[in-house]
């Protein structure tokens, strides 16, 4: 896995999010009322709005901290350097060193 590719979990739950406000959002709009006599579809509809706005904001959020998290990792990988073969010990080194029994 590569540092610099998105979490596909991120991007699952931020369109997921989106989806579900859509959602809440289009059955918000199609059972608002027509006529006062309906009021109890109307209450629906604002409660099914108010979820569809928390939603979004959930989605709002989990996108900054994708952002976040991935600035955070790009920062990482550009201060780190790649080992050197001269950072690695060979098994002549370890024996001497008495870490393994050979």
């Amino acid at each position: 896995m590569e540092i610099s590719t998105p979490s596909k979990s991120g991007i699952l739950s931020v369109n997921g999010y989106l989806l579900q406000a859509f959602l809440f959002g289009a059955c918000a709009r199609w059972l608002w009322p027509s006529s006062p006599e309906w009021w109890g579809l109307g209450v629906l509809s604002i409660v099914l709005g108010a979820a569809s706005l928390n939603k979004l904001l959930m989605a709002l959020r989990a996108m900054v901290k994708l952002y976040g998290r991935e600035k955070e990792l790009a920062r990482f990988a550009a201060t780190s350097r790649a080992p050197a073969p001269s950072d690695l010990a060979d098994q002549n080194a370890l024996i001497d060193a008495g870490m393994i029994d050979d």
